[in-house]
């Protein structure tokens, strides 16, 4: 349809020409706000992170932006049908990049950090809950640093933030449903929990981080050891490597994080060097 009325547009009427381009955009407009309904309401995340380690300002001259849409410059240059639609935003592939970029950094998780040091330093079994509660964590210092990026309803920041959670929600499901083949009913109550325990982790640890190390710590100790944490040595090392890990994605410019992401997890224990 776009394409069609974008070679005869010059040569109707400027109401009928108007009427169509309306209906056309009313149409384009009701698909998206479906898309995107059912994307952010099957797992809904309703909480902003408090902790805005930076506030990023766009800008189109800079290889380490995204802008939310195209630049309205040589306006005058351009055709009616062609300012009409990069004002829709539909020429402008940022969110397209951004959301390739989530599945990279939820992956970053997956590739880097050594679940096998977590089970046994912390005396953890391996399992699926366990297996959790570490992606968890990392995913939720992933949130915290896309939230520096832009914390409004229309930021890239915040549509970072959405996409990775929606790229964790695949991967648990796609888990979840491997492990209970035998019994698929019971996958979507579970999912459901989880996805109540992670909001509420969410606003535990976003609220950790903006304290000291006292309030993260106890964040730490009701979720991650769900209260079971006898050795407090080990609950001291876990926050310093949350501490460390949020430095070190506080300090990965935007370009890095967001546009092509180059994350590389620390491990729990620097390696002694040689």
């Amino acid at each position: 349809m776009l394409s069609s009325l974008s070679g005869r547009v010059s040569g109707l009427s400027f109401d009928l020409a108007h009427s169509l381009l309306r209906n056309t955009a009313i149409r384009a407009s009701s698909n998206w706000t479906t898309i995107s309904t059912v994307k952010t309401d099957r797992y809904p995340l309703k909480v902003t992170s408090s902790l805005v380690l930076r506030q990023a300002q766009y800008s189109s001259s800079s290889p380490n932006t995204f802008p939310a849409h195209a630049p309205a410059t040589d306006e005058g240059k351009e055709g009616f049908f062609k300012r009409f639609i990069k004002k829709m935003g539909w020429l402008d592939n940022s969110r397209v990049r951004l959301r390739m970029s989530s599945c990279i950094l939820y992956e970053s998780v997956a590739d880097s950090v050594d679940y096998n040091e977590f089970f046994t330093y912390f005396e953890m079994p391996d399992t699926f809950n366990t297996w959790f509660l570490i992606t968890e964590l990392h995913v939720w210092m992933l949130l915290v640093r896309s939230m520096a990026e832009g914390a409004e309803k229309d930021d890239a920041g915040r549509f970072l933030r959405n996409c990775i959670v929606e790229a964790m929600w695949n991967d648990v499901t796609t888990r979840a449903k491997q492990l209970s083949a035998h019994n698929p009913s019971v996958v979507r109550p579970q999912i459901q929990l989880l996805s109540e325990q992670f909001q509420a982790a969410l606003l535990a640890y976003d609220e950790g981080i903006s304290f000291d190390d006292k309030a993260l710590a106890s964040a730490l100790w009701r979720r991650f050891f769900s209260g079971h944490c006898k050795d407090y040595e080990k609950l001291e090392v876990l926050v310093k490597y949350v501490r460390k890990q949020v430095a070190m994605l506080d300090e990965t410019n935007r370009y890095d994080f967001a546009i092509k992401p180059k994350i590389k997890w620390l491990p729990l224990f620097e390696k002694p060097s040689a």
